[in-house]
């Protein structure tokens, strides 16, 4: 073992280490021990899956507690999942047990009687999720001192999971709140494998003294990585007749690709449509049919029931070979045993959930890290329209490969304007309190608090607003309780997490959950669905109780999850650029992905994309090829609108219903001066986007969105490089710039 940073553990620890037979301390774990035992800066880890991570972290937090763990809780352990909980607390028990530091868990799965244990004798390490932490709040405020007041520690695994997220403020905003419960300060130890940008991460964990965060990495670690991109074309669309599903070419030959690569072995395939997961699962359990197998491919995503989520994770830790088709569910850092590849159907929505998913295979001494993406696009013809013609997915799908070989992943953004949120904490501290005075609620939640964009006069509207819902009222003595409709919110299970769920239906067979689908694409008595990767027939629908009951079938038909995509990041678009304007030989595509990214660059040579972007279609119509991020196209879209010019998103390009000279001097004028980011948010026309926007005005939400939804700078720099026009296949005057 490295001898120095051995020694500085405490005496308990060490007989840990030497009973569990460890015979070497990985270096992030040498290098957490200095840190946290010698020093007294926060900390960020961050490097890969299985590499050590938990331990690096807690094994000189338990020395720093051993001596007195009694106390209070010492250390808090925050996680994004009880699964995930879980499998902490199985690791943490044996190493705290031996040096008789209590461990014990808070989340809706433990009984009743574990958690008046802690509240009647609160001591060693508490893990926790943000919506149990915030439970505490509502319904343990008097214990919360007796709680936390020795709090030495606080760990955030799978940091990255909250950074830029409502839960993420949620989960900043608590903390906040818990400061004052405790007797001095906490140091906060983060976890993540795919930290983008550090100094981001480290001002979302300490705003006011960002300089004092280190951040630790694993960067001598090297691991072999196989990776490839399988391209698709899809010639034939799917059809549904008498509760089947006939499938498309490019499905069927996905999924026999798929089978081919993994069956046999532990695998994860992730998909980035629930209904996705539980159509190729189907898919694939019926080639192991007709190959006379056993069926091996599972299902994982946040519409299974419980039980069939652990079954799955149970069935994954076994030796017998199986697949697990899910979604972003296991992403993080669940142990599900062994995985020796991933694969990804359709591209995924950032470069940092692209590592985070490679990372999770490859996890033993000296296997490699094993990846499969399969990309289907529609196939084009001359007709087809340039965008469609240039394959944006499997573009998107390489820019992403490229970028992660280039040790690239996305800066977080921090949501300093999250009203939202902010509305449920203004809810959560006066059931809290009983009540506060308007000026100690600011000095809580804004002074002293997370919402420091928040400013007086914001403040006072938000307040104002919420209390015309009934959310809130004030007595004469001045203090702000909680309304009517705030009790009814505060009091249902619901509240305890800031981002909205959608009403749900509970599906069952025989009284025994399945999942769950969305209320607004209930199917009809009758009808066929693919839930929890078997097939069932509708038979009854309880629309009072939310229920569906089901029976096995034979039929066969995915139901319809709600649901959009993430937001690309302009750099991911550039990369996109790069890859389709140069000549590069990409060694990791199938034979088809080469054709489609060869015929790509054909089409983007004939339309002269290097020469400017944008293209002149007819005197009433261009196409313009922005190559931005989602936030800066949305920007230059409602810009377009306010001028009267209908623009439509392409995704890396935006379609107006105008001349290229009408255009060029919309945008030309704007230059001059760009328009307010207020007077753009006010014609986003789905306002209602967050869990409690429904209590904002118009106004408000205006605020938020344009500080969440656009940016202004980068709109204008894509303004700025736009050059001029270029006629494609116009045969008609040119029109007068």
């Amino acid at each position: 073992m490295a001898t120095d940073a051995f020694s500085l553990l405490a005496p308990p620890i060490q007989r840990i280490l030497w009973r569990m037979r460890w015979t070497a301390l990985r270096p992030i774990q040498v290098d957490a021990i200095h840190r946290i035992i010698e020093g007294q800066d926060d900390i960020i880890i961050s490097a890969r899956t299985a590499s050590g991570k938990t331990e690096a972290a807690f094994l000189p937090i338990l020395s720093c507690i051993s001596s007195e763990p009694r106390s209070s809780v010492r250390a808090m352990y925050i996680g994004p999942l009880k699964a995930l909980i879980n499998d902490q607390f199985r690791r943490l028990e044996e190493l705290c047990e031996y040096a008789q530091i209590p461990v014990q868990r808070w989340h809706g799965d433990v009984s009743g009687s574990q958690k008046q244990s802690l509240l009647g004798n609160p001591s060693g390490v508490l893990l926790i999720t943000p919506e149990s932490l915030e439970s505490l709040f509502v319904n343990r405020s008097t214990r919360l001192t007796a709680l936390f007041r020795q709090l030495a520690f606080v760990v955030i695994d799978e940091v990255h999971a909250f950074v830029g997220r409502e839960r993420g403020t949620h989960l900043r905003s608590l903390l906040r709140r818990v400061e004052s419960h405790v007797n001095g300060d906490y140091r906060i130890v983060a976890l993540s494998a795919t930290v983008g940008d550090p100094r981001i991460t480290a001002s979302w964990l300490r705003p006011e003294r960002s300089e004092r965060v280190n951040v630790i990495t694993d960067a001598d670690e090297q691991k072999e990585v196989r990776y490839k991109i399988y391209g698709y074309r899809k010639r034939r669309t799917q059809t549904f007749e008498e509760g089947n599903q006939h499938d498309s070419d490019d499905i069927l030959a996905m999924a026999n690709d798929i089978y081919d690569a993994h069956a046999g072995t532990h695998n994860l395939i992730f998909a980035n449509r629930k209904a996705d997961v539980e159509l190729f699962a189907d898919l694939l359990n019926e080639r192991c049919r007709r190959d006379g197998r056993p069926q091996e491919f599972l299902v994982h995503h946040g519409s299974l029931s419980k039980e069939v989520r652990e079954q799955t994770e149970e069935l994954m830790r076994a030796s017998r070979p199986a697949t697990t088709l899910c979604s972003a569910t296991l992403e993080l850092g669940i142990d599900i045993g062994n995985v020796v590849a991933v694969g990804q159907i359709g591209v995924p929505w950032s470069v940092s959930s692209l590592v985070q998913r490679l990372g999770r295979s490859g996890r033993k001494e000296g296997q490699p890290s094993i990846m499969r993406v399969y990309v289907a696009e529609s196939e084009a013809g001359p007709d087809s329209d340039l965008v469609d013609r240039l394959y944006p997915n499997l573009l998107q799908a390489i820019a992403m490969t490229e970028l992660m070989l280039e040790k690239w992943t996305e800066p977080q953004t921090i949501m300093d304007m999250d009203l939202s949120t902010f509305v449920q904490q203004v809810l959560s501290v006066l059931a809290e309190t009983g009540g506060v005075l308007a000026e100690r609620l600011f000095d809580r939640l804004v002074r002293l608090g997370t919402f420091k964009r928040i400013d007086k006069p914001l403040f006072v509207k938000v307040l104002r607003g919420i209390a015309e819902h009934d959310l809130i009222e004030q007595m004469t003595q001045g203090d702000l309780i909680l309304g009517l409709g705030g009790q009814r919110i505060v009091s249902h299970y619901d509240f305890y997490s800031a981002f909205a769920t959608p009403e749900e239906y509970r599906v069952a067979h025989e009284g025994r959950p399945i999942g769950t689908l969305p209320a607004l694409s209930v199917p009809e008595v009758n009808d066929h669905i693919i839930l929890g990767g078997r097939r069932w027939q509708i038979v009854g629908v309880d629309h009072k109780r939310s229920e569906i009951t089901v029976t096995p079938a034979r039929g066969r038909k995915p139901p319809r999850f709600l649901g959009g995509g993430g937001e690309i990041h302009a750099r991911v678009r550039q990369k996109m650029r790069e890859v389709l304007l140069g000549q590069k030989k990409l060694p990791y595509l199938n034979e088809q992905g080469c054709e489609m990214l060869t015929e790509a660059r054909c089409s983007a040579s004939e339309a002269a994309l290097h020469v400017a972007p944008l293209l002149v279609l007819s005197d009433r119509s261009c196409l313009w090829f922005t190559w931005t991020g989602t936030r800066a196209q949305r920007t230059l879209c409602l810009m377009a609108a306010a001028a009267g010019v209908r623009a439509t998103d392409m995704g890396i390009a935006i379609l107006f219903d105008a001349s290229a000279s009408r255009v060029i001097h919309t945008y030309h004028t704007y230059l001059g001066a760009m328009p307010d980011a207020l007077t753009l948010a006010a014609r986003i026309p789905s306002k209602h986007v967050r869990k409690y926007d429904q209590y904002l005005s118009d106004e408000l939400l205006n605020e938020s969105l344009a500080e969440c939804a656009l940016d202004l700078p980068a709109a204008e720099s894509v303004i700025r490089d736009a050059g001029e026009p270029y006629l494609l296949g116009y045969t008609g005057e040119s029109p007068a710039y």
